[in-house]
């Protein structure tokens, strides 16, 4: 993850990630992955089998199974990849918090918006900002390792409304 902003021409930021992927989407992705590679093996199956029958009466119908069970394979495959890690954009021009994840061809995918004045809490411990969008749920939690830079950001919140 990254922090970009208008304020800030050079430093070196982290961001430590707020979210982490359950049990249960892991399962998910390999279930997934499992059934898209099992669905690619029977349409190859179709063909190769000992015994296939290649009467032209089946013959189209195997086609049109085949061409199913590939595509849903693929896309089954597909699917099961992790998706990109969302990054944090904080800028005290516009003051909002951004969450982007980088989508094809290099664009990026806006996932969430919120502007300094509609957040909901955002909490100092040390050199890491916490932030909570405008319903309370959690965003992101920043770790700022230069002074000025979290003077200026913490100086955009308390303009805006905020409590830090």
């Amino acid at each position: 993850m990254t922090i970009t902003s208008d304020f800030m021409t050079s430093g070196q930021l982290q961001v430590l990630s707020g979210s982490t992927v359950g049990g249960a989407r892991s399962i998910l992705r390999l279930m997934q992955r499992l059934v898209g590679v099992s669905l690619l093996m029977a349409s190859s199956g179709l063909w190769l089998a000992p015994g296939a029958n290649w009467s032209t009466e089946i013959m189209l119908m195997k086609m049109a199974l085949s061409a199913i069970s590939l595509l849903v394979g693929v896309w089954l495959m597909l699917s099961g990849q992790k998706p990109a890690t969302p990054e944090i954009q904080i800028d005290t021009v516009r003051r909002e918090v951004r969450l982007v994840r980088p989508g094809p061809l290099g664009a990026d995918l806006l996932l969430q918006k919120c502007r300094f004045s509609d957040l909901s809490k955002v909490k100092r411990e040390d050199r890491v900002l916490m932030f909570w969008d405008e319903k309370g749920n959690f965003i992101a939690d920043v770790y700022i390792g230069q002074k000025n830079v979290m003077d200026a950001l913490i100086s955009g919140l308390l303009d805006s409304g905020q409590v830090v």
